[in-house]
């Protein structure tokens, strides 16, 4: 079991890479910070897994939740952040999926220091309870000093790539980070209505690094 950190501009397809993993797993905590908890829902379509949500996003709007969702009303407190995520992680007690989407959100009010000492807490707790996350960044949109300081807590890195021709749209999938041998570390990634492709060996490692078997 391990955490992943995927790094792409908007539109490269992260979110459809996460949730193509996503269904291996019966126990998921999806963490916001870009988009309320009722948005990310829409997301699932039909997956069937036992699904938290912790929305810092949302603050003390009111919208329609569940009751596994869990609103923090004031993202610019970590404490309070740390707090809900222990919340749900308590709740799906192991075995889970966590997907962080994005630490770019939480980077908007806090310094690199504060996040990766929050980011090292929640890897560290998913190490011990058999776990295993997908963590994302938006790639450009912090300066190289902070995305560099954020990539040190992660083994494995991800990066997506969308190039645009004057009648094409290619995207690629590259292995930035390993921590065990890759064959080959840069391949095309295909999205089509109902799921992503990508070579066999670029998904056997990231299916080993989550630990699906």
């Amino acid at each position: 079991m391990g955490s992943i950190l995927l790094i792409g501009e908007p539109g490269t397809g992260k979110t459809r890479l996460i949730l193509k993993y996503m269904k291996y797993f019966d126990r998921v905590l999806w963490i916001s910070t870009t988009e309320s908890a009722p948005t990310v829902r829409r997301k699932f379509n039909n997956h069937n897994s036992n699904i938290w949500i912790v929305d810092t996003h949302t603050w003390d709007q009111q919208v329609k939740t569940t009751p596994q969702d869990i609103i923090v009303n004031n993202p610019l407190n970590l404490n309070e952040v740390s707090i809900a995520i222990g919340k749900a992680l308590d709740n799906l007690k192991k075995d889970y999926f966590v997907v962080f989407d994005s630490i770019s959100g939480l980077l908007l009010y806090h310094t690199p220091q504060k996040i990766i000492h929050f980011l090292r807490n929640i890897v560290v707790r998913m190490e011990s309870d058999g776990s295993s996350g997908i963590f994302t960044l938006v790639k450009n949109a912090h300066d190289v000093q902070t995305q560099t300081s954020i990539t040190l807590v992660f083994q494995n890195i991800v990066e997506l790539e969308r190039q645009i021709n004057s009648d094409s749209v290619r995207r690629l999938i590259k292995i930035v980070r390993a921590s065990q041998y890759v064959e080959s570390e840069i391949g095309e990634m295909k999205i089509t209505k109902d799921d992503v492709a990508i070579p066999d060996v670029l998904d056997q490692f990231i299916k080993a690094q989550l630990g699906i078997r």
